[in-house]
């Protein structure tokens, strides 16, 4: 039995000591490699605009509502649409899977009601509704979905001052590195032996 306790420290000291998992960054973007006050800007390399309009304002511009925060999305741009107001999608397409999905999101800083953004990506989607006043928050929503583009999208008709999104990264779900799973089958293998052999002894 002894033997049997000292290989199963031995197991979890393996596994300890296994190399850490990790995730794959599949999209990032924090809309500082543009000028600001691009009003109805027209995307990046990683967004298009999908419908109505959606301006880029921030750090050198005349609207840096989070100072400190670089560049960012204005949702619902100066000429606007009617529903949604404005709407961002990624030009890649994600296959089905299990993702992470972090992103800054805040209220417009210049009054006026409550707006909702709505994010979705395949049959994942999630509703976030600020106050003009609410801060620039970090969310993180980690999911499976059928797969898609991931989109944020203002929704409601315009009036010309949506949330404010900054700092979107879609990672994939975390994944063993290949040495960890040949720890972790050599570690299991050696228990497994050793409880073969007490198995025969008690025999």
């Amino acid at each position: 039995m002894k033997r049997l306790y000292l290989s199963a420290a031995a197991l979890a000291a393996t596994l300890a000591l296994a190399p850490a998992a990790h995730a794959a960054v599949v999209l990032s973007d924090n809309f500082d490699g543009e000028a600001a006050d691009d009003l109805n800007w027209d995307g990046d390399a990683v967004f298009f605009v999908s419908t109505g309009s959606v301006d880029l304002i921030g750090a050198g511009g005349g609207f840096d509502l989070y100072p400190g925060n670089g560049r960012y999305l204005d949702l619902d741009g100066s000429t606007g649409g009617n529903d949604p107001a404005g709407e961002i999608t990624s030009f890649a397409s994600f296959g089905a899977g299990n993702y992470t999905l972090d992103f800054q999101l805040g209220g417009n800083a210049r009054g006026g009601p409550a707006r909702t953004t709505r994010v979705t990506l395949g049959d994942f989607s999630v509703d976030i509704t600020l106050a003009a006043n609410d801060p620039l928050t970090n969310y993180s929503f980690s999911f499976n979905t059928t797969g898609g583009q991931l989109a944020f999208r203002q929704l409601g008709p315009t009036n010309f001052v949506g949330n404010i999104l900054d700092d979107v990264q879609l990672s994939t779900g975390v994944v063993p590195e290949p040495a960890t799973w040949a720890m972790m089958i050599l570690g299991f293998g050696a228990a497994g032996a050793m409880l073969r052999r007490r198995q025969v002894a008690y025999a």
